[in-house]
């Protein structure tokens, strides 16, 4: 494991509280192994500072994800009569999308998942775990799903292979994670911090499912988190899904992440840099605020708000509050030493003068508090290059999210996306796949 960046002020003894310490990434180093992977993963995970979760259906962006993956899914499959599971279901919104003829089942190690009512099998527990092994004995899915969630698992291998175990003969599996080429060329240093403890290439992702029996026939990339990769899967020796457009398109892809340089630490280390920079402007605009006399609200009270608040360092303490997306309990705060959680409606009334939003939600938070950025307001965004979006540029900087400038567009965009984005750089072209399409 060879040191590839640290992010600076993104772990802590407690959860959020004013002590931090940086996390430090480290790669998988094929150069310096010939079985290295080239995962890029956390050094060191303290699960004390780990942020609750935040509902599945509580924004539009994220829901829209959902139902797309729950749709393209059961289209896969033609959509007959199945059984689906989905790890990580949180609130239950990703299995809300199905039909009612789906047999639907969700597990999720959190709390949350006992607000799912009984339309739908759940289960409180870790997967895999030998309980949940107890609870569906032989049962066998057509569609297992899981989104945000294998950048968060500590043993991927034995993850997928219990992933393989139960998935029916002709069955699919739909995954959805952070993607390592846009997250380090797009994404700020807060985004990194939310929360994950691997970012996976789709070299890594097909090393471990080839070991577990497992292939890849579709694929895409989203703008969720700033850039992730959208695949479908299937045991190795189906052949019901082969479909020539498709895997083109992955070859493609294939080709393009094989001609960056991120089998070395040279592209983490202009992430760093980068996201240094950025976090340094950052903290000097929430200082002049501070100087100014403005009033800042923190936007969202999930792990991407957390992570930005500690993004913040000491001039987090400017945010007066941070704004829950369900009415907070009296006296509730972010975390340790945070801001205090305030509703929505008590945020409007308040009228702050700079609405502070995680980079991964700045459309959601641009749709939704356009009114009060009309008004007056301005909506600072991290990211790594910070901006402060007000009435005068409101116009100019959703019409860029609405066209795609900010999201992850399909396989076909990756060279486009690092080339605006400015970070890892083609260093090779396969001339045959360019001549052969």
């Amino acid at each position: 494991l060879s040191p590839a960046f640290s992010l600076e002020g993104m772990t802590t003894g407690r959860r959020g509280g004013r002590k931090s310490a940086p996390a430090d990434f480290v790669l998988c180093d094929t150069t310096q192994n010939a079985f290295g992977c080239g995962l890029l993963q956390l050094g060191k995970v303290d699960r004390r500072a780990e942020a609750p979760m935040t509902p599945s259906g509580a924004y539009r962006a994220n829901r829209s994800h959902l139902r797309e993956i729950a749709t393209e899914a059961l289209e896969v499959i033609s959509g007959r009569d199945c059984a689906a599971l989905d790890i990580g279901c949180n609130d239950g919104t990703l299995l809300s999308f199905y039909p009612r003829w789906v047999d639907r089942y969700g597990v999720d190690a959190d709390a949350i998942v006992e607000s799912v009512g009984q339309w739908a099998w759940t289960a409180r527990a870790a997967f895999p775990s030998p309980e949940l092994d107890k609870a569906f004995g032989d049962k066998k899915f057509d569609i297992i799903t899981c989104a945000s969630v294998l950048e968060t698992v500590d043993d991927p291998r034995a993850f997928l292979a219990r992933i393989k175990a139960l998935l029916s003969d002709d069955g699919v599996v739909v995954i959805e994670t952070l993607y390592a080429p846009i997250a380090i060329a797009k994404a700020s240093g807060e985004v990194l911090g939310a929360g994950a403890r691997a970012v996976y290439s789709l070299g890594v992702l097909e090393r471990l499912l080839r070991d577990c029996d497992l292939k890849i026939f579709r694929g895409a990339l989203t703008d969720k988190s700033g850039g992730s990769i959208r695949l479908f899967l299937t045991h190795d020796h189906v052949d019901d899904y082969d479909f020539d457009p498709w895997y083109e398109r992955l070859a493609r892809l294939w080709d393009e992440e094989n001609a960056l340089s991120l089998r070395t630490t040279t592209s983490y280390q202009a992430f760093e840099n980068r996201a240094r920079a950025g976090r340094e402007l950052f903290q000097a605009i929430l200082t002049r605020c501070r100087e100014d006399g403005d009033t800042v609200h923190l936007l969202s009270d999930g792990p991407e708000a957390l992570a930005t608040y500690r993004w913040a360092g000491d001039a987090g303490a400017v945010f007066a509050a941070a704004v829950s997306e369900k009415p907070p309990e009296t006296g509730a705060y972010l975390c340790d030493h945070g801001p205090v959680l305030i509703s929505q409606t008590d945020c409007r009334a308040a009228e702050p003068d700079i609405l502070v939003a995680p980079t991964a939600l700045k459309r959601e938070m641009l749709e939704r508090w356009r009114e009060a950025i009309m008004r007056g307001a301005q909506m600072l965004i991290p990211g790594p290059d910070p901006i402060m979006i007000g009435a005068h540029n409101f116009s100019a900087e959703f019409g860029k999210l609405l066209s795609d400038g900010d999201a992850g567009g399909d396989v076909e965009t990756l060279r486009t996306i690092l080339t605006a984005a400015g970070g890892p750089r083609l260093v090779a072209v396969n001339e045959a796949r360019e001549e052969t399409g």
